[in-house]
């Protein structure tokens, strides 16, 4: 008998081999696929900035990000989302240091390192949640505190296949914060790609209607 195993139980398998695998396999850059590191040095100086690049701050008190998500970031969080290599949210988390350094410049306190929410499909998907590993990468390299205040009220779609102008609809009310969680004065949200920034929005109308005064953003990748 003939056995076929489908496309997300082998996406899942894999998941959860990446630990061993890395391991055991040497690392490959997650941009150029040399052998060496997870990200290389020459991949590390022509992608990974030591200045950010402000975005648009709607809804937001300061919104950053590494750099174009067309070129080698995207390529390094596709990698990391779609490859299942778990270990690039290190580097790319700590290169977060500088955006972070430079959104909470203004905050009043000390800001806590909030991730965007990842839908529980994507995660059980995947094997692991991008964007929290992302952040608590970040808080390492920032000496910041992470806490995950925030929820998914409901799934969503994938959002890379809505229109810029359908993404605010899709999410409209689609998070909250936690119950019982303890709302820091300052948050810095933390996510791995901006588009429209409507995810960002709603994360910070959910933190500002709990309670939270002060939300900046901050993203690896932003697109054009």
């Amino acid at each position: 008998m003939m056995w076929t195993i489908s496309p997300n139980v082998q996406r899942l398998v894999l998941s959860a081999l990446a630990p061993v695998i890395e391991l055991l396999a040497p690392p490959r850059c997650g941009i150029c696929d040399c052998e060496g590191a997870l990200l290389c040095q020459a991949c590390r100086a022509l992608w990974i900035p030591t200045r950010p690049e402000p975005v648009p701050a709607t809804g937001l008190r300061a919104a950053a990000a590494l750099g174009p998500y067309e070129g080698g970031l995207g390529t390094a969080i596709r990698t990391l989302k779609y490859g299942g290599v778990p270990g690039l949210a290190r580097e790319l988390g700590a290169a977060l240091r500088p955006a972070i350094a430079h959104v909470a410049r203004n905050a009043p306190f000390q800001a806590t390192l909030v991730p965007i929410p990842t839908d529980q499909s994507r995660v059980h998907e995947r094997g692991f949640d991008h964007a929290l590993l992302i952040a608590e990468a970040a808080g390492l390299a920032c000496g910041a505190p992470v806490a995950q205040l925030l929820v998914r009220t409901r799934p969503t779609p994938p959002l890379h296949t809505a229109h810029r102008d359908e993404r605010a609809a899709i999410l409209d009310g689609v998070m909250a914060t936690a119950e019982a969680a303890t709302l820091p004065a300052a948050v810095v949200l933390i996510d791995d790609v901006r588009t429209s920034g409507a995810t960002m929005r709603e994360a910070a109308r959910a933190l500002h209607a709990s309670g939270v005064q002060w939300v900046a953003g901050v993203s690896v990748a932003y697109e054009r």
